[in-house]
């Protein structure tokens, strides 16, 4: 009589997962549906890479679609001197780097994101963090986005992601609290509306 017990239970937790997964895919369809550019009933458009880069595998991989180009920028650290570079660039983004941070032409909700590599060596400090911030602006002050903080033994990726509203005028920087692997170390912003 247990068993049959125990496997009752077993079968309802079943069922009420089975059918939370199911409100989960449903209120993600309804979300990817309302963000969806709007196009004509007739013609649906493609999407195709427009640049793959082989040293990087990211969430926001550059994308052009036929009827309208999309806006993004992702940075890398310059092996040669210590700033920030476009990889690749997008000269009709709503997005562009300047004094190593992204500066916004255009009110939307982006999304941020960072993965840093950091290096095996034993940090001094007690953690390790990256942090994404909104910098000081005429009315507004700085403003931080997302953190991770890992502890001083981390070595490898971490990665940091967050979407927020930006408004024309608004920049990002990313502050990095120790020795990180430039070759494996980026951050970016895409637009979703």
């Amino acid at each position: 009589m247990e068993g049959q017990s125990r496997c009752s239970h077993k079968y309802l937790l079943l069922q009420v997962w089975c059918g939370l997964l199911t409100v989960a895919m449903v209120v993600m369809a309804a979300f990817l549906t309302s963000i969806k550019s709007k196009s004509t009933e007739d013609e649906v458009p493609t999407l195709k890479p427009d640049h793959v880069s082989p040293t990087f595998n990211t969430l926001a991989a550059p994308l052009k679609s036929a009827r309208s180009s999309l806006s993004y920028i992702q940075l890398i650290k310059s092996l040669h001197d210590n700033v920030w570079q476009e990889s690749p660039e997008c000269p009709s983004c709503s997005l562009y780097l300047g004094n190593n941070s992204i500066h916004c032409k255009e009110n939307s909700f982006y999304l941020i994101y960072a993965q840093v590599t950091f290096t095996k060596h034993q940090s001094k400090n007690p953690a390790k963090s990256v942090i994404l911030r909104r910098d000081a602006t005429f009315g507004k002050s700085v403003m931080k986005l997302v953190e991770g903080t890992f502890p001083s033994t981390t070595e490898g990726s971490v990665w940091v992601a967050k979407i927020v509203s930006l408004t024309e005028g608004d920049s990002i920087s990313l502050h990095i609290t120790d020795d990180f692997l430039k070759d494996s170390t980026f951050w970016g912003a895409y637009k979703l509306q």
